[in-house]
């Protein structure tokens, strides 16, 4: 099954909020672990505070990749199509 990876960053100031889209796997796993060896830590997320599996609006299921320091410092989806 093929995923659409997005990611996106939550800068301190709006001039350095970004998004990226159509990362490869290859891409969003080397930034995966850059960030984890920078420090941050990186929360897998699956399910709804329910228990229910994460989907987009179109119903595809959905991983979200969160890479927490002090605060959220930014997310990647992966939207399995």
């Amino acid at each position: 099954m093929e995923s659409l990876i997005n990611h996106q960053f939550f800068g301190a100031t709006p001039a350095t909020r970004y998004t990226v889209a159509g990362l490869s796997s290859e891409e969003a796993y080397r930034l995966i672990g850059a960030n984890t060896l920078a420090g941050f830590e990186p929360v897998v997320h699956t399910r709804t505070a329910k228990g229910e599996q994460l989907r987009t609006r179109d119903g595809n299921l959905l991983t979200v990749v969160a890479l927490h320091g002090t605060k959220v410092m930014s997310a990647l989806e992966f939207v399995q199509v």
